[in-house]
């Protein structure tokens, strides 16, 4: 048999690991930030000749190359 217990608790004294900040996941974020997408800020536009675009209706012949 389950018993719910409905009375109030006192709010737990907060620790004071959980005032600070996390370092790791924030240092984790930017490394991805910045080593994800600074270079694909910087990467070249791609430039494709629009007699060799055949889209997502090539036929088989053409993609068989």
């Amino acid at each position: 048999m389950t018993c719910i217990d409905t009375s109030p608790q006192p709010a737990p004294a907060p620790a004071r690991r959980a005032a600070r900040l996390p370092l790791a996941p924030l240092a984790a974020a930017l490394a991805l930030l910045l080593g994800m997408g600074v270079p694909a800020l910087l990467a070249p536009p791609a430039i494709i000749a629009p007699g060799d675009w055949h889209g997502n209706a090539a036929p088989s012949l053409v993609t068989r190359r």
